[in-house]
């Protein structure tokens, strides 16, 4: 399937606009809480009102559960990722997803000068052309995490 049209839609038009964030000395306890009720699958960490670093449930089960540590004791930036990726609101996805392919990364933070005004996932992109595509692409659609609107489990 060819998407080119596509890609050159903005990161703004697309992004998530609800982001969770926490401090650097908050706890992977308090994190992995704030994730599970908000239904987040990262949250960025600050110091200072700054974004420093983010953290994905992958890092809290790699660096606190599979290593048996105490996650009330574990800081956010002793397991954060760091530094941070960030776009502009008006990189094209196109862009967004070479920048994420080349840097192994998932999620990017979508930052208007110092302020934070969103972020972008790849479940983001793929969402956005299964959508465009009217979920004609099987392969796209399993990308998005979503059934077709016809599918069987509406």
């Amino acid at each position: 399937m060819y998407y080119s049209l596509q890609l050159f839609t903005s990161v703004f038009e697309i992004m998530s606009k609800e982001v969770a964030s926490l401090e650097s000395k908050e706890t992977a306890a308090t994190a992995a809480k704030k994730m599970v009720e908000g239904g987040f699958g990262c949250l960025l960490v600050t110091y200072r009102g700054k974004v420093v670093g983010i953290v994905t449930e992958r890092d809290l089960v790699r660096e606190v559960l599979a290593k048996n540590a105490d996650p009330n004791e574990i800081k956010l930036e002793e397991i954060m990722s760091q530094p941070v990726i960030t776009i502009n609101p008006s990189f094209q996805i196109g862009d967004a997803s070479k920048l994420m392919s080349q840097k192994k990364i998932r999620r990017l933070p979508v930052m208007d000068k110092e302020l934070l005004v969103g972020i972008v996932t790849t479940t983001d992109i793929a969402r956005y052309l299964a959508k465009s595509r009217s979920y004609l692409d099987p392969l796209v659609d399993a990308l998005a995490r979503q059934e077709p609107a016809e599918g069987p489990y509406r």
